[in-house]
Order: C-alpha cells, then structure tokens, then sequence
C-alpha cells in the first residue's frame, strides 16, 4: 500500500489540535496534512516545526479569508489577512493557499459583483503569492453556496479565471463540489496536470442530511471516484490527494483514530502513484 500522495486534510478530525492530528497521521503513516489556518494560529510559532519534525508533507493551506466587502477599508483588511496567510502557508511548506472568497455581501444581490471583487482581490494577492511560492487555488464550491461561501461555483469558471491570471493560480478540485458538473471532466482534461494543485476526496451521500456539514466517507456515496483517478491517470496528474469530511452527523462524533483508519483503508485504491506507461 504505497500512501506517499495521500494526505489527510485536518478537518475530517476535526476534534484533534493539530499536535494530535500531526501525531495521529504519522502513527497511521499517513505523509500528509492539509492544514486550517485556525489549527495552525492555535497552535503558534512552532507549528511549521512540528509539522516538519514528523517528516509530513503540507499538501495546502485552508483556506483564505473572505473578500465579499463593500467597504475599502475592510477590502483591503481581509487582502492582508490574506497576504499574511500567503506567508503562514510559505512558513508551513504549502504549495497551495486554498480560495474561498464568499460572495455576496450582506444585503447584496449583485452576484457580478461579487464576482468582480473576487476577481479584482486575486490580481492584488497574485504578486504576494509568486513571491511567497504559494499557488492561490482556486476551488471551484457547490452552487448550494453561491450564495454566502464562495462565487466561484464551477470548474470551468475556475479554470478561466486561473488562465487570466496566469502564474501563481491553479484549481483545488474536490469531487464533492463537482461531481454533478456535466463539465468536470473535460474541464479535468483541459486544466492538465500543472493546474490542479491537489485533489480532494469524499463522497456524495443519499440522503444528504445537511448541506453544507454531510460529507459521506469514500466509498460511502453515489461519486464514481475511480472514474476520476482514471481521468486524472491519463491527463498525467502526480500531485497529491486529500481526504476532506465535514460530518457533523458521522465522523466528527467518532474517535480520531477510527476515522484516520478507515480513511486509510477506503482512499487506499485511488491514492498509489501513477502507472508507468508500458513500452512500445
């Protein structure tokens, strides 16, 4: 079982500081962990340390800061606290700073708008980030959140906003925001390996008994995950994956090391390094 993609995006244990989820993942030999921005605050100046020490890679930083302001002087609070998080993923090893900008603002019904503020605040961060060596990543969110998390709701909006931007910008891409996109694969085979900057793992579940905290464990719902590791295969993708649960109804309530094992075993078949092509 070779895991040396796989890293375990903090949230889905979300009970453990991060001391406990960094111990927990490498007693499972898991290498990686996807790092909230809170964890690591929490935790201080030692956290890059720690995280170093245990020899586990940083796959991302979750996430940034909302930009959905009217007013300037906020704007231009939350483009620092942003730059600042640049600076924390730089510190921690990240290659990713994860995007989810909001959207509307209170009272606001202007989803260009926003639009064009999200826009406008990822061509004031992108110098920060090329400097700091951080990809802003672009996470294309269920449209269930259109309204408040994040107004970027598609992989193909995504992917030609990262081509505006260019350098220093590529696409997070998680199958519980995308799945249902008629669009995802192509948009998949037209992003190419170098912009998708890592891949998150989880499962649709039927029901679904809350929008945005229901997350099922892989293997557990309706996304065909194996088709996506295939897609990903041909296009030549090596980066990582993560797996990334919100369940407030399931895992959260459970032992850490419950969850950890059984992520494990599930992400075990679509995290092994690429086939070799064979020879002519």
């Amino acid at each position: 079982m070779d895991l040396s993609r796989f890293a375990i995006n903090q949230i889905t244990t979300k009970n453990w500081t991060l001391a406990q989820a960094v111990d927990g993942y490498a007693r499972a030999g898991v290498p990686g962990i996807g790092v909230w921005t809170e964890y690591a605050d929490a935790h201080g100046a030692s956290a890059a340390k720690l995280i170093r020490d245990a020899g586990l890679f940083v796959p991302c930083l979750c996430t940034s800061a909302w930009v959905n302001l009217t007013d300037k002087a906020a704007f231009a609070s939350a483009l620092d606290e942003n730059r600042r998080r640049l600076d924390l993923a730089a510190d921690l090893g990240a290659k990713t700073l994860v995007v989810v900008p909001g959207s509307l603002a209170t009272g606001e019904k202007d989803l260009r708008a926003a639009r064009a503020r999200v826009s406008d605040a990822l061509e004031e961060l992108l110098p920060h980030a090329r400097d700091a060596g951080v990809a802003l990543g672009l996470e294309p969110l269920h449209p269930m959140y259109a309204a408040d998390r994040s107004c970027l709701s598609t992989f193909a909006q995504c992917l030609d906003l990262c081509e505006r931007l260019g350098d220093g910008s590529g696409i997070v891409a998680d199958v519980y925001h995308c799945w249902w996109d008629p669009e995802f694969e192509a948009g998949l085979l037209k992003a190419g390996p170098d912009k998708i900057l890592t891949f998150h793992l989880c499962d649709w579940l039927v029901p679904t008994r809350d929008v945005y905290q229901d997350r099922g464990m892989v293997g557990d719902g309706v996304i065909d995950i194996a088709r996506y590791r295939g897609i990903l295969d041909e296009i030549g993708y090596d980066g990582p994956f993560e797996i990334e649960i919100f369940s407030k109804l399931d895992w959260w309530t459970r032992d850490g090391d419950e969850t950890v094992r059984v992520a494990v075993d599930r992400c075990a078949p679509f995290v092994a390094p690429r086939p070799t092509p064979a020879l002519a």
